[in-house]
């Protein structure tokens, strides 16, 4: 018997969740209100604690002992009052909320150091040692990014804008510093060229040690690229992923992604089931794989384009060949209808995206367009029929 009251009491004593930093919160002007307290991890917050407040306001979060390492911002955020922001950062540290709204932290050099700047505008001497420091640099360095992105500025202020990203932005510290956003953001827009993007980009992502920050980041650009119809960066990125090693599993995203890599350009163009004459045997001049939804209105205002071009396409030597992600044989029949192309050129497994060619060409979105020389290999990809210009690729070839 007791034995076991022992074991109660050690039960007791022990938490049932390893803590690794606990704050200790005092707002009494958010009495009995819900919470949530978040981290943030580049687009993402991740949730570490909910709960209510109690009657006097106060709460304790325990960042949990799997979260040990994490050095950024921490939020907690009430409903209906602005976010409460805080340095996570190996500190057990308590804080304060006085009646004149501000805060005041003790046991948080870190916290002490941001809250000086932000309550009462006193710039405290550098201390590199300080993630607070850094915070404050990163902060003036969004500011003036988005200033030239929305204000515009002269060449050599971009180009030193350009610079501080590719040697000194540490990816690491902004991934967790919930501004992640608002500078990638800002150096997609800066750029606006796919190819320097994705050049640039790339020298960020072989500076990058953290793997989960390196993953982040590598979804993100595959968005981006997609998002901006940025082949020629996608090209350029995805390929080093790809053969760094670094994806050991990749999924997702990054798994559409490197199918895709295998259809850039000057590859050949894999064989797709059901056709026939294959693509290497067809003897066309050009061949148009075109990959849609059929519920996709973009899509049909792309393919109507090219239904009232195709007997010029047909004169010049141009085969088009259409891949429906259907996934029933009635419609997709009767959609079938509509295009006057050979019925043999008109593909549809019935499986969606998950269909044998959809994922061989890594088809993300639709409309997606691929334009193959007579050998079968990739000239460009492209989202728009309007980008391709049969009559320079044809010129292009000879």
């Amino acid at each position: 018997m007791k034995k076991k009251q022992l074991l109660f009491c050690l039960a007791y004593l022990i938490p049932l969740t390893a803590s690794a930093w606990k704050i200790s919160i005092s707002l009494p002007q958010q009495p009995d209100r819900e919470y949530v307290f978040v981290l943030s991890k580049g687009v993402r917050q991740d949730t570490i604690q909910k709960g209510r407040l109690s009657f006097a306001g106060n709460t304790v979060i325990e960042i949990p002992e799997k979260e040990k390492d994490y050095i950024g911002m921490g939020s907690l955020q009430i409903q209906d009052v602005a976010p409460f922001n805080m340095i996570v950062n190996h500190e057990d540290f308590s804080v304060v909320q006085q009646p004149d709204g501000n805060y005041i932290f003790k046991n948080s050099p870190e916290n002490e150091y941001l809250y000086s700047v932000i309550q009462d505008g006193v710039y405290p001497s550098g201390d590199t040692t300080l993630y607070a420091s850094y915070f404050i640099d990163l902060i003036r360095y969004m500011q003036q990014l988005n200033n030239m992105v929305t204000l515009g500025g002269s060449l050599a202020d971009k180009v030193n804008i350009r610079l501080h990203a590719l040697n000194r932005l540490d990816l690491e510290r902004l991934y967790t510093s919930s501004i992640w956003y608002d500078v990638i953001d800002g150096l997609t827009k800066l750029t606006a060229d796919g190819q320097l993007f994705g050049e640039d980009m790339l020298r960020l992502l072989k500076r990058i040690r953290s793997q989960e920050v390196f993953e982040h980041l590598v979804n993100n650009l595959i968005v981006i690229t997609e998002q901006y119809g940025w082949d020629d960066a996608f090209d350029i990125i995805m390929p080093y992923v790809e053969e760094s090693g670094r994806i050991a599993v990749p999924q997702g995203k990054i798994f559409e992604a490197f199918a895709l890599t295998k259809v850039r350009k000057g590859a050949f163009a894999p064989d797709l089931d059901g056709l026939s004459p294959s693509l290497k045997e067809s003897g066309y001049k050009r061949t148009l794989l075109v990959f849609y939804q059929p519920d996709c209105i973009n899509c049909h205002s792309q393919l109507e384009l090219l239904v009232n071009d195709y007997e010029k396409l047909k004169q010049q030597n141009i085969r088009i060949i259409s891949i429906s992600s259907d996934t029933g044989k009635e419609s997709f029949a009767e959609d079938a209808k509509r295009y006057p192309w050979a019925d043999s050129d008109k593909l549809c497994d019935y499986k969606g995206f998950a269909g044998a060619n959809f994922v061989k060409y890594g088809i993300m979105g639709t409309p997606t367009f691929f334009l193959l020389d007579e050998e079968g290999k990739i000239i460009n990809r492209y989202a728009l029929v309007a980008d391709i210009d049969f009559s320079t690729a044809i010129k292009e070839g000879k």
